[in-house]
């Protein structure tokens, strides 16, 4: 479908297929977003799913179902954008590589590790529309954020089929340290005693080993489990606990199998506050507002961003690991709701 890509920062009053995202206005979505409103046959758990159900329909379906939109359009950048970019651009080529298409998506969207080359490509999406580390940063000189990413996402669209044609991506060697390094993470959360608490959807990693604070990657917490909720649990050198709580996208996206109610994390933090004492050094329990995508909790700095690979402000709790776990375990029981008999 030749329609120019845009990445637009508001509305627009003009009909546009609406990737990826949801908001206002007229058009066709193609999105798995909160509040979407994509034609019901074509549904899914990704927006890059959303797009290759809309691949296979007839070149006259999809003509008829975005009769009049003037534009392919996205209102954030990500991996699972990209990829439903692409498939609505180029329906033949994206349905060659489908299963990659929705390895990627996953591992993008919900963190996932289908496979290393998944892995390497979301790595590498972040990577390109970087203004200081990608090699495409000449591209970017002088542009606003958002034409930044635009244009970076036109490169990609442009890009895709040769690279995946030929089984490689341009400039992968550039993540290789960074997918190392979570695959190590991988296999140090192996080590750890891990509590699969199914009723709770959650996976606690206790690690027996005095360290430094346990800062686990974030697609090496949800590629080690299906749980929604991932606790990593470790004792420090000199004593002390550290904690890195987070909750997973799988319960912010409208999945076809959803997953229990989400915990008040501003209400923990205040709870684990109190247990914990005095602020130290500047640390104390924090946490990331819980409605947002995928909020975390720890115990220390603050200025740790939204979907932070890994946490990098983890300090020293004065609490054991069984207080934290049981306080984390009270909060998730807290917000479970029961139907009206």
């Amino acid at each position: 479908m030749d329609l120019p890509i845009r990445f637009l920062e508001a509305p627009v009053a003009e009909p546009v297929i609406k990737i990826d995202g949801a908001w206002e206005g007229p058009g066709l979505d193609l999105s798995h977003w909160p509040g979407h409103r994509t034609p019901e046959a074509l549904r899914h758990d990704l927006s890059t799913g959303v797009a290759l159900r809309f691949a296979r329909l007839s070149e006259h379906d999809r003509a008829r179902l975005a009769a009049g939109c003037v534009a392919l359009a996205v209102n954030h950048y990500d991996t699972d954008g990209v990829l439903a970019v692409w498939a609505v651009r180029h329906p033949e080529a994206a349905l060659r590589h489908e299963e990659f298409l929705l390895e990627a998506a996953a591992t993008g969207d919900w963190f996932r590790l289908a496979s290393t080359r998944a892995l390497r490509f979301d790595l590498l999406v972040q990577l390109l529309v970087d203004p200081e580390r990608s090699p495409w940063r000449a591209l970017y000189a002088g542009l606003s954020d958002a034409r930044r990413r635009e244009r970076c996402l036109v490169e990609l669209v442009a890009r895709l089929e040769s690279w995946l044609d030929a089984g490689r991506f341009e400039h992968e060697e550039l993540v290789s340290e960074a997918c190392a390094s979570i695959e190590a993470d991988l296999a140090a959360l192996g080590e750890c005693r891990l509590d699969d608490l199914l009723h709770l959807d959650l996976a606690v990693w206790n690690r027996s080993r005095a360290d430094a604070p346990f800062d686990p990657a974030r697609h090496a917490l949800c590629g080690a489990s299906e749980r929604d909720r991932l606790l990593a649990l470790a004792p420090v050198v000199g004593g002390g606990t550290s904690c890195r709580f987070m909750v997973n996208t799988t319960s912010w996206f409208p999945l076809e199998e959803p997953r229990l109610p989400r915990p008040d994390l501003a209400r923990l933090a205040a709870r684990l506050d109190q247990l914990e004492g005095a602020e130290r050094d500047g640390c104390r329990w924090r946490a990331q507002p819980s409605s947002s995508p995928s909020p975390e909790l720890w115990y220390g700095r603050a200025g740790v961003p939204f979907f932070a690979e890994r946490n990098g402000a983890l300090g020293c709790s004065r609490l054991e690991p069984q207080a934290i776990k049981r306080e984390v375990v009270d909060a998730l029981r807290a917000a479970w709701t029961f139907p009206e008999d």
